[in-house]
């Protein structure tokens, strides 16, 4: 493009005055060049050119070197205005070969000039050119026969500016934010361009709309500068950009930089999130307060009418416009009434902080005390006594119930046994003992249920007897028993008072012999004779009274223990089984129970157990075997008779214990000839027991009359002391028909009876209960006469009873024991030949205690006479 020449050099020589000496040009240099190329060009109509190219861009600049017909290039020179030297050329003159040879100034493009001949038009190519390359050049062409050549162009080099900043009003260098400003402040900023070529213009914008600005320009730093004020601010001015643009040519791009607003604000709002519900006194809360619009974000505390609360936490919103404070807060009731106030306000913000507030509405459970009555003495209430108690409660919201605790159970209302529940008010009529103890009242209401501490009820009574005391002693004569009396009584400080009594005569037991430890009396008693068997009457006396009923105890002879019966097999399974038995009296002492297992055929003992319980377990018996069971009680006088049982171990494909089918929890048994020919014993046992009972109440009718003269009645608190009338011995009362064990008496060929001598007895209605077993006519005293026997003819015949032994128990005297050996079954039982009568104590003693359990001679029963024991002075 071909450009006016003097609009160029006018254009050239303004471009060159700004830039200075920066580059090594020399500005008054280049304006003398510029008038002498003026005045050349005047006189040469050569071409100017204008070259504009950004920097790092490669430059072609033109130069015409086509010669004229038949002329030869023979000298290219490159000059630019600001060197008085060439700065390239190319020699073609020398040499037949023609080469042209090159010459570049280092000094000004070092190796990125190279010259392009054969292009058409021939150039000039800069590579990577730098703003040091502007400036005005000259292409002079040297031909043979033509005139010398020359060209001119102006090369511009356009470059951005090194840097574009942004200062706030302190200098300080922004380069994303500035601020924070406050509402209703302006923004003081200035843009500076530092470089460029040509200088640039700078523009300020708000977004994308430009803003009034004032521009500056600093030579000496080589510098455009733009100031800005920018305001009122705004809440919607928050985050806004402000840009400064730096545009230096229509081909170069724009520079620019910006910041963002930065703003302080304070809360907009504040509430209490949730409705304003009751809460609950003692429950955890965690309740909510929200505030918005803060910036940045808002500080909330929790206060309590004028009272700071901690244990808070705080959440921000992502955008940091709103923030959420949790409360953890236990109230209780009486929190009720006072404020809950939310407050939230920022650090730079002078603004009265914004708040939100709750009046609180406690619900607590009930608050519950219990009172005795204003007339009555808590320490000094006597059995007999109307108490009521009165049960203050203060809960919110109200109660809707009442409920009343004795000794932490529930104490329902009941007017017949003088329990009367009205309102809050609780009465009891007619207090005892049992009354006695903490008692408590709960209040219910929608909260909870409250329950008041205990009010302890101490009653005073009389003494009266304690509970599970030994009532029966059995001691031999000559031996030292300790008596235990223990009652209880309010207050414990008592008294004691001790009677023995028979049916002959009452006898105050001598203080001497009486040990007194708090609530518990000992008496050291030591039967000497048959009269020394009776009871012993203990009574105490406290502040309160007399003990109405006096504590019994029976002095009886100690004896053997009664035999276990209603034997049942339970808890069955292939290979185990379970025998469970119920024991019958102990005879006065502590027993223990016996079974043994022996082979039926045999009578090999295979098993032997003893237990405090009878209750037996058998596990290892051998399949294909028939046992009997042996089961008795042993105390320290001896053996009870034992209880016969029979069990079938049966092999089949499983290996089975058949002791019968268990109904009601008692066994039945295998039906084998075993059995069948029992049950027929059976029956010619029970024969012969009607015969025996016959004789016996003959005897028994007589018996009667001798006693009756001796008869009489002593009244000791109410408590009738008599003597026992004869009963009559009934066999067959006293044996129960069981499945599982069959009784059978043990038959004697014959029976003599004589007279049956009737001692000292307690009174019967305070003895214990004996088994069914027994053969107890009231208490009377027996001597036993073993006379006779029965035969068995072989051991079939033996085994073929399932048998029970029958015991005659002893009562306040001596007796001895009919027993079948518990422990060897014999395979017969010889007839024997002797005849024993013992005609006192000491000698059936003797032969009881010589007896050890087992039975080793058949023994018949008669009855011997003892003469009654007269009248005597006391033992104790």
């Amino acid at each position: 493009m071909k450009i006016p020449l003097v609009f160029l050099l006018n254009l050239s020589t303004a471009f060159l005055s700004m830039l200075g000496n920066k580059d090594g040009i020399n500005i008054g240099s280049t304006i003398r060049h510029a008038s002498f190329i003026q005045r050349k060009v005047a006189a040469d109509t050569a071409p100017f050119y204008q070259i504009e190219a950004l920097i790092g861009e490669t430059v072609h600049l033109p130069c015409n070197s086509t010669p004229a017909y038949g002329d030869e290039v023979i000298l290219i020179l490159w000059y630019r205005e600001d060197k008085g030297t060439p700065i390239y050329s190319v020699d073609i003159r020398s040499g037949v070969s023609k080469i042209a040879k090159l010459w570049s100034d280092e000094t000004v493009f070092g190796n990125r000039a190279e010259f392009e001949l054969n292009n058409n038009p021939s150039q000039l190519t800069i590579r990577n050119s730098q703003i040091s390359d502007t400036g005005i050049y000259r292409c002079r062409i040297d031909f043979v026969k033509a005139q010398t050549y020359n060209s001119r162009m102006v090369l511009i080099v356009i470059a951005l500016p090194k840097e574009i900043v942004i200062r706030d009003e302190n200098g300080v260098k922004r380069s994303t934010v500035v601020g924070p400003y406050n509402e209703g402040e302006f923004i003081l900023l200035k843009c500076e361009a530092i470089g460029g070529n040509p200088p640039p213009t700078l523009v300020w914008l708000f977004e994308d709309i430009q803003i009034a600005y004032e521009i500056s320009t600093d030579i000496l730093n080589k510098s455009v500068q733009s100031s800005i004020k920018f305001g009122p601010l705004k809440r919607e001015h928050l985050n806004m950009r402000l840009t400064c643009q730096a545009r230096s040519h229509s081909k170069a791009a724009i520079v620019e930089t910006f910041v963002k607003i930065d703003m302080n604000f304070p809360p907009l709002n504040i509430r209490l999130l949730g409705a304003r519900q009751a809460l609950s006194a003692g429950r955890r809360y965690d309740l909510l307060c929200q505030s918005a619009g803060g910036r940045p974000p808002a500080v909330i505390t929790w206060w309590q009418n004028e009272f700071r609360l901690e244990k808070t936490t705080e959440t921000t919103s992502s955008d940091g416009n709103q923030t959420t404070s949790t409360l953890s807060v236990i109230f209780d009731k009486t929190d009720a009434g006072k404020y809950l106030i939310c407050k939230a306000y920022n650090h730079v913000s002078q603004t009265k902080p914004l708040e939100d507030r709750w009046k609180l509405d406690i619900l607590y459970i009930p608050e519950v005390e219990i009172r005795l009555g204003t007339s009555l003495k808590q320490n000094a209430i006597r059995e007999g006594t109307d108490v009521y108690f009165d049960c203050l409660v203060n809960a919110h919201p109200p109660i809707h119930r009442v409920d009343w605790l004795h000794n932490e159970n529930a104490l329902p209302a009941n007017i017949s046994q003088g329990i009367i529940i009205s309102n809050h008010s609780l009465v009891l009529q007619g207090v005892n003992k049992e009354s006695g103890g903490n008692f408590s009242c709960i209040a219910h209401n929608s909260e909870g249920e409250g329950q008041s501490l205990p009010l302890m009820l101490d009653i005073l009574y009389a003494p009266i007897c304690s509970s599970n005391q030994r009532k029966i002693y059995g001691v031999a004569k000559q031996e030292n028993v300790n008596i235990k009396c223990t009652v209880d009584a309010n207050p414990p400080l008592v008294e004691f008072n001790w009677i023995f009594n028979n049916s002959v005569e009452t006898i105050d037991v001598a203080a001497n012999n009486i040990v007194k430890t708090g609530l518990t009396s000992t008496v050291e008693y030591t039967p000497m004779t048959e009269l020394d068997y009776g009871t012993l009457l203990c009574t105490a006396v406290n502040a309160v009274g007399y003990q109405k009923t006096p504590c019994i105890f029976h002095i009886i002879a100690a004896g053997r223990p009664d035999p276990v019966h209603n034997c049942s097999f339970i808890d069955m399974s292939a290979f185990s089984m379970t025998i469970s038995c119920t024991e019958g009296f102990n005879g006065g002492l502590h027993q223990l129970f016996v079974l043994e297992v022996r082979n039926m055929y045999t009578k090999e003992l295979y098993m032997n157990i003893t237990s405090l319980y009878p209750i037996f377990t058998l596990s290892t018996l051998l399949p294909g075997n028939l046992y009997i069971i042996f089961v008795y009680a042993s105390n320290l006088k001896g053996c009870s008779d034992a209880t016969i049982l029979t069990i079938d171990v049966v092999k089949s494909k499983e290996t089975q214990l058949s002791a019968g089918k268990v109904q009601n929890h008692r066994a039945e048994f295998v039906l084998t000839p075993f059995v069948s020919l029992s049950m027929g014993l059976i029956i010619a046992g029970c024969i012969a027991m009607l015969a025996i009972i016959i004789t016996l109440r003959t005897t028994c009718t007589s018996s009667d009359q001798m006693i009756s003269g001796f008869s009489h009645e002593h009244n000791v608190w109410d408590v009738s002391s008599r003597s026992s009338g004869s009963k009559d011995i009934d066999m067959m009362e006293t044996d129960e028909i069981n499945p599982d064990v069959i009784p059978e008496l043990l038959d004697s060929e014959k029976q003599n009876s004589s007279k049956i001598a009737y001692l000292n007895i307690v009174n019967q209605s305070s003895l214990p209960k004996h088994s069914k077993h027994q053969i107890w006519s009231g208490y009377k005293s027996l001597v036993i006469d073993m006379n006779s026997a029965q035969t068995f003819s072989s051991k079939q015949q033996l085994l073929g009873k399932t048998t029970k032994s029958i015991s005659v128990e002893h009562g306040s005297t001596s007796n001895f024991f009919l027993t079948v050996n518990s422990n060897v079954l014999l395979p017969t039982i010889p007839v024997l030949s002797k005849s024993y009568e013992f005609n006192t104590y000491d000698q059936a003693h003797w032969r009881y205690k010589n007896n050890n359990c087992r039975a080793k001679e058949k023994m018949g029963v008669s009855l011997a006479h003892t003469p009654l024991m007269p009248k005597r002075e006391s033992t104790v």
